[in-house]
C-alpha cells in the first residue's frame, strides 16, 4: 500500500506540474499577444521569404521568420487601423531581393496616404536597408553607427579552372544567345552576350536605386550618385550630407515622437487576425517558390526551397475543381529548373483557365521555367526589380574521367549500343550525340516560344526577339511585352478584384493550400516568436536552427560557399546535369 501512495504522489506531481506549466504558459501567451494599439514597432530584418515550411516542426524551426505576404498585408491593414498611430522601423540586416524591397516600399507609402508618421532608425545599415529607410518621414541613426551606400554589383563566378584542377569537364548544349547559365562551368569569364545582358540589368537596377533615394530624401539624382561614390558615412557625415535627419538613440526616437502612446510589436500585430466578415469572392494563392523540380514541394537542407511540380499541379487541380474559388493568383519566385516539371505545371494552368481566371504575381525571380509557367496567365505583374524572361533551354553533363584518374580509380565499361554511356560521367558527348541533343534543345526552344507567343499574343518572331535566354528586369520586361504591369502582390489582388467585377475597396477571402494549424499550435508559434517560455524550449527540444541544419560535409567545411550554392539554386541544378533539358536562368547572377 505504501508503494501505491508513493507512485500516486509522483504521478500527481507530474500531472499537477504539467497542468500548472500549461496554465502559466497560456497566461503568459495571452499577455504577449495583446494588441494595445499606439505606435507600431517593426524590427526590420531577414529575407522575408514567400512561404515557410507549413509543417508544425517547420513553423517552430522558422518561428522568427516572417513571410513577405505577412509583412505586406499587415502593413496595409495597419495603415488604415485606427488603433495604430504611427510606425517606427528599427533596422537589422536585410537579406531580401530588390523586388521584395520595392513591394514593401509601396505599402509603406499607404501610411503617408493615411496621415500616419513613419520613422526609421538603424545602428548600422547598407544599401538595401537605406533604400527602405528613406520611405520614412525622418531617418535616424545611432551616434556611433555607420551607413554604407555602395551602389549595385552583379557577381558572376566561373568554375571551369576549378573543374580542370579537379579533373572534371562540363559539356553543355544551349539554345539562345543569352542562355548563359552553363557558362559558370564551361568558361573562365563571361561571354560578350552574357556581359551585355548583365550590364543592362545592373544599369537598370542602379537607375532605380538612385531614383529611390532621390525621391525618398527629396534631393537630385546627381547628389545621390555623389553619396554612392563616397560610399561610407558615420553619423556626423551622414547628417551633414543629408542622408539622415538626426543622430539619436532608439529610445530617444520613441520618446520624442510618441511619449504618451502605447507600443505594439509588429510581430504581435501580424498574428492579430481580425474577422473580415462576409465576402463575395474567394481568391486562391498558389506558390511556385524555388527551383522547379519533379515531385513534392519541399524545404531541402541541401538543395534549398524546391517548387515540386506534383504539389503545384495538385493545388492547381484542386483550385480548378473547387466551386468556392473564383480566381487563382500564382505567386512565382523561381529561377526555373526542370523543363519537364515546368511543362506539367503549364498544362495544369491550361486546364484551370478553362474554368476560371489566373493572375501571375512575380516576386524576385520568375525566369526561364519560372516564366514558362507564367506566360499563359490572364495578367502578369512584376516588380521593377524582378528578374524574368530567360526564355531558353540547356542540357549537359559532367565528365569526371580526369578526377578518377587523379585519385587512382580505374573504370572499365562493358557496354552495347553507341549511346550506352550517354548519361554516364565518362567523357563528353560524341559528335552524333551532340547533334541529337542540339535537335532536342532546338525543338524544346521552339515549343517554349510557341507557348510564350500564345500566352502573350505575339508572333513566333516577336517572342524570339525577346527570348534567346535573355534575362530582363521587371521594368524591361514590361517594355518587352513579357509582363502586363508593374506592381507586387497587392497589385495582383487589386487586379483580381477588377477581374471579378469588384471595387478596389471590396473585401475578398484569400486562401492557400497550406495545412491550417490548430489553435494550440498557433499559440505555441506566437510564444516562439516572442521568445516566451516555449521559445526557451527550442534548444532543449532540439529544434534550434543549428541542430536542424543537417548539412553535408561540404556545409561543415565551406559553410559560406555551401549556403551560396544552395540559395542560388546551384545545388538543386546539379541533380539535373544528366542530359535532361533545363529551363533555368543564370543562377550565378547576384545583384547587391
Amino acid at each position: 500500500m505504501k508503494k501505491f501512495w508513493i507512485v500516486f504522489l509522483v504521478i500527481a506531481v507530474f500531472v499537477g506540474g504539467g497542468m500548472g506549466l500549461m496554465f502559466y504558459s497560456f497566461s503568459q501567451l495571452d499577455q504577449a499577444v495583446a494588441i494595445d494599439g499606439g505606435v507600431l514597432i517593426w524590427q526590420v530584418g531577414g529575407s522575408y521569404p514567400e512561404e515557410r515550411d507549413d509543417s508544425f516542426i517547420g513553423q517552430v524551426r522558422g518561428a522568427d521568420e516572417t513571410t513577405l505576404s505577412e509583412v505586406i498585408f499587415s502593413l496595409h491593414r495597419a495603415a488604415k487601423d485606427d488603433r495604430i498611430t504611427g510606425l517606427v522601423m528599427e533596422f537589422g540586416g536585410l537579406g531580401c531581393d530588390w523586388a521584395k524591397i520595392e513591394e514593401i516600399r509601396h505599402v509603406l507609402a499607404e501610411f503617408k496616404e493615411n496621415d500616419k508618421p513613419v520613422y526609421a532608425y538603424f545602428d548600422g545599415a547598407g544599401t538595401r536597408e537605406y533604400a527602405l529607410a528613406v520611405m520614412a518621414d525622418e531617418v535616424y541613426m545611432s551616434p556611433e553607427a555607420n551607413l554604407m551606400v555602395l551602389g549595385v554589383t552583379a557577381q558572376l563566378d566561373f568554375m571551369k579552372d576549378t573543374l580542370d584542377k579537379l579533373g572534371m569537364e562540363a559539356d553543355f548544349i544551349h539554345v539562345g544567345k543569352f542562355k548563359s547559365a552553363p557558362e559558370r562551368m564551361t568558361r573562365s569569364e563571361a561571354s560578350d552576350a552574357n556581359r551585355e545582358m548583365i550590364s543592362s540589368i545592373v544599369d537598370d537596377r542602379f537607375e532605380k536605386l538612385v531614383q529611390m533615394l532621390a525621391d525618398g530624401r527629396k534631393v537630385s539624382t546627381a547628389e545621390v550618385e555623389n553619396w554612392i561614390n563616397k560610399g561610407m558615412f558615420d553619423a556626423e557625415t551622414a547628417l551633414s550630407e543629408g542622408l539622415i535627419d538626426r543622430a539619436l538613440y532608439f529610445n530617444d526616437v520613441i520618446e520624442e515622437h510618441f511619449p504618451d502612446d502605447e507600443t505594439t510589436a509588429f510581430a504581435d500585430y501580424i498574428l492579430d487576425r481580425p474577422d473580415i466578415g462576409e465576402t463575395e469572392k474567394t481568391i486562391s494563392v498558389i506558390y511556385a517558390t524555388g527551383v522547379i523540380m519533379p515531385g513534392d514541394s519541399r524545404f531541402d537542407n541541401f538543395q534549398g526551397k524546391i517548387a515540386g511540380s506534383q504539389t503545384i499541379v495538385e493545388e492547381l487541380e484542386a483550385a480548378t475543381e473547387d466551386e468556392n474559388i473564383d480566381l487563382v493568383i500564382l505567386r512565382v519566385d523561381s529561377p526555373g529548373g526542370s523543363a519537364m516539371a515546368s511543362d506539367l505545371i503549364w498544362k495544369a494552368i491550361v486546364e484551370l483557365k478553362k474554368e476560371k481566371p489566373i493572375i501571375v504575381s512575380m516576386s524576385g525571380m520568375a525566369a526561364s521555367g519560372g516564366y514558362y509557367i507564367s506566360c499563359l496567365a490572364d495578367s502578369i505583374f512584376a516588380d521593377p526589380g524582378t528578374l524574368t524572361g530567360s526564355i531558353g533551354v540547356y542540357a549537359g553533363k559532367m565528365s569526371r574521367t580526369g578526377m578518377y584518374e587523379k585519385i587512382g580509380v580505374h573504370r572499365e565499361f562493358i557496354s552495347r549500343g553507341d549511346n550506352a554511356l550517354l548519361f554516364r560521367d565518362e567523357g563528353g558527348f560524341t559528335k552524333s550525340q551532340r547533334v541529337l541533343f542540339q535537335n532536342q534543345m532546338d525543338g524544346f526552344y521552339e515549343r517554349f516560344l510557341g507557348k510564350v507567343a500564345d500566352g502573350r499574343n505575339m508572333t513566333r518572331d516577336e517572342a524570339h526577339a525577346v527570348a534567346q535566354g535573355r534575362v530582363w528586369t521587371g521594368s524591361q520586361g514590361l517594355d518587352a511585352g513579357l509582363v502586363d504591369g508593374i506592381g507586387g502582390f497587392r497589385r495582383a489582388v487589386d487586379s483580381a478584384k477588377w477581374t471579378l467585377g469588384l471595387q478596389k475597396s471590396d473585401t475578398v477571402s484569400v486562401v492557400t493550400f497550406g495545412e491550417e494549424m490548430s489553435p494550440l499550435q498557433r499559440m505555441l508559434l506566437r510564444s516562439l516568436r516572442q521568445g516566451g517560455m516555449f521559445g526557451s524550449m527550442r534548444g532543449p527540444l532540439g529544434l534550434n536552427d543549428s541542430m536542424a541544419q543537417d548539412y553535408s560535409r561540404l556545409a561543415a567545411v565551406f559553410p559560406q560557399l555551401f549556403d551560396t550554392l544552395r540559395d542560388n539554386g546551384m545545388l538543386a541544378a546539379v541533380s539535373l546535369m544528366d542530359g535532361r533539358p533545363v529551363a533555368m536562368m543564370p543562377f550565378s547572377v547576384e545583384i547587391e
